[in-house]
């Protein structure tokens, strides 16, 4: 069943409340579908209501008061239910009303005062409700009585005392009942117009008088004047059962009208006036229509085919605040040609498209006199002209730009972009490029600065040729080469300054399984492409004597010959990916004899 449903909110804390004023409102229509829904909550979660008794006390502007018990809809989340019934809802105005919720422990609260609103509907104007107290249960009851007769009331049996007779108490329905049966007598008597109680003519002082209905003299002579048919005979009552009921011509009328010649037409004048003009192309007087400028005119809505004059800048026209507008079509085409209303010297064209909807952009018609001034007025200029010499001297010159405009670089690559293949983009120039750290294909992680130049084809037309230098700001530089015919880019190659030559860095290498240092430490260094080894050790072979950082190491490792002490001789030295390092391959003439190893090896390549 469909219901007004409103749903109310109510939080339970010590804390005081005002009566909240809701907008909630009802009519008297709303006969079992005003519905109220109520959400109690505690402490930030849902009152749980398994033993629990709600009640809601409705006192109505008419000082009626029904208290009636709640529907739990969800006990476990504290959601209850109530539709207001016919009598409830009968009583027009703001009603105050509160919750009230009893446990089974004797525990009760007050959870909140509300009001809502009951508006008279119109078909409900005549009814009027009386002041009415209904009690659902006899707690309510025992409490109505202490409120009327300041008495207190404990038991059924002291009840039936105080009214004595209880069955002879009338009820609410059976009142209602009674009424109702007066009510409807009372209608059947108003309605019945055949004297049901026999009144005569005598009794009323009307003897003399015949009984029926008398007419005033007004109603008579307004009965005498009326020419119109007051007492509706009919056609056939008057012999004219076979004559239209329609105004009749009398025959002089009827001469007069058939030798009036401006009355008829021939089919001559018919064929003229089918074959002419039939849609207006301007107002009845031969004027333009006009759009004043107290309008706000749309250009996209004038299709109908005519005259305008507009005097005002409107919706997508063609930027004149007065204009005379052609509007023209054939079928599905549609063209407008709006003239300047100012001075003439402007007109503008657009053609609606087959779609209906999309026109074309205004474009500005040209005319003789316009096109001849402009073709003076350039040719009047001597700061747009040159002669052979500069010609010769700026074709002579660079045509292809290194720099921007202001001087800086041509190509710039931030984060995400490529910064090669924008040079590639560039095609067969030389120029200036900036990288950002975080560009695609940046030669460092640094913000870098450079200058390329690709030279061009390649003899067999393959592809393109060219070179790359850049330098980061911590002064790395580099270099990348672009084969077009075959891998492309090769790669960023940095080169080693001098300076990573001339101050070289020697550290300690870890020593393991029994290794130790002899004459002097083992150490190893990074110079500039090689890894170096230096030093002299006791160790044992064909175990890991030892490691340094892989990061110093070729990525497949090496081997390098080591000579040996106490008696010649030589060894191998393996250098593993992962940095450690192992003794192999004795060669000499005792080895009982071999006191350690030179690990003053040959530079290792690095990758």
């Amino acid at each position: 069943m469909p219901y007004k449903d409103e749903s109310l909110t109510f939080t339970i804390n010590g804390r005081r409340k005002s009566p909240v004023q809701t907008n909630i409102q009802y009519t008297t229509q709303d006969k079992g579908t005003a519905k109220l829904s109520f959400q109690l909550m505690k402490d930030g979660v849902p009152l749980p209501l398994s033993a629990a008794v709600v009640k809601l006390v409705l006192l109505m502007s008419d000082g009626s008061r029904f208290v009636r018990n709640i529907e739990i809809t969800d006990k476990l989340n504290g959601r209850l239910s109530y539709v207001l019934s016919d009598e409830e809802i009968r009583h027009v105005g703001t009603v105050q009303a509160e919750l009230d919720v009893s446990y089974t422990n004797q525990q009760a609260m007050s959870i909140h005062e509300f009001s809502f609103e009951i508006k008279k509907a119109l078909i409900d104007t005549d009814i009027l409700p009386s002041v009415e107290y209904y009690i659902d249960d006899f707690e309510s009851l025992k409490n109505k009585i202490k409120e009327l007769y300041n008495e207190t009331i404990q038991t059924v049996e002291e009840l039936r005392k105080k009214f004595e007779d209880l069955e002879n108490i009338e009820t609410k329905d059976g009142a209602q009942k009674k009424a109702d049966a007066v009510q409807a007598n009372l209608d059947t008597h108003k309605n019945n117009k055949s004297n049901p109680h026999g009144v005569t003519k005598s009794q009323v002082g009307l003897g003399n008088v015949e009984n029926v209905k008398q007419a005033s003299k007004t109603e008579f002579d307004n009965h005498v004047d009326n020419t119109s048919n007051p007492h509706k005979v009919t056609a056939d009552q008057v012999g004219l059962g076979n004559v239209d009921n329609v105004k009749q011509a009398d025959y002089y009328e009827f001469r007069q009208h058939n030798f009036n010649n401006e009355r008829h037409v021939t089919k001559n004048d018919k064929d003229k006036w089918n074959a002419g003009q039939l849609y207006k192309l301007t107002q009845d007087n031969g004027r333009v229509f006009y759009k004043a400028s107290s309008e706000t005119t749309d250009y996209n809505e004038l299709t109908d085919t005519g005259m305008y004059l507009i005097y005002n800048a409107g919706l997508h026209g063609p930027g004149l605040t007065q204009c005379f507008l052609l509007v023209m079509s054939y079928g599905n085409t549609l063209v407008q040609t709006a003239y300047d209303a100012t001075n003439g010297l402007k007109s503008f064209n657009r053609i609606r498209k087959n779609d209906w909807e999309t026109w074309t952009p205004w474009i500005e018609i040209e005319t003789v006199e316009g096109a001849q001034k402009k073709v003076d007025a350039h040719a009047n200029r001597t700061d747009i002209h040159v002669t052979k010499s500069d010609k010769d001297k700026w074709n002579g010159s660079q045509l292809s730009k290194i720099t921007s405009d202001y001087g800086g670089v041509s190509i710039a690559a931030n984060e995400g972009e490529d910064i090669l293949q924008k040079i590639v983009d560039q095609g067969r120039r030389m120029g200036t490029f900036y990288a950002h750290g975080k560009a695609v294909n940046a030669p460092s992680t640094f913000s870098t600065r450079g200058i390329f130049h690709l030279t061009g084809l390649s003899s067999d037309g393959k592809g393109m040729y060219g070179w790359v230098y850049a330098t980061d700001y911590k002064n790395n530089v580099f270099t990348n080469y672009y084969d077009g015919s075959t891998t492309y880019w090769q790669g960023w190659k940095r080169l080693i300054p001098s300076a990573d030559f001339e101050s070289v860095t020697w550290q300690n290498v870890t020593l393991k399984n029994g290794a130790a240092k002899g004459d002097r430490p083992f150490q190893y260094a990074k110079w500039g492409n090689f890894l170096l080894f230096r030093g002299h050790i006791t160790a044992p072979r064909e175990v890991v004597i030892g490691s340094i950082p892989s990061s110093m190491v070729p990525s497949n490792g090496a081997v390098v010959l080591a000579s040996t002490s106490g008696i010649t001789g030589i060894v191998k030295l393996v250098v593993y990916g992962t940095g450690d390092l192992k003794l192999t391959g004795l060669m000499s003439n005792d080895g009982n004899a071999v006191t350690g190893y030179h690990m003053d090896v040959n530079p290792i390549p690095l990758d």
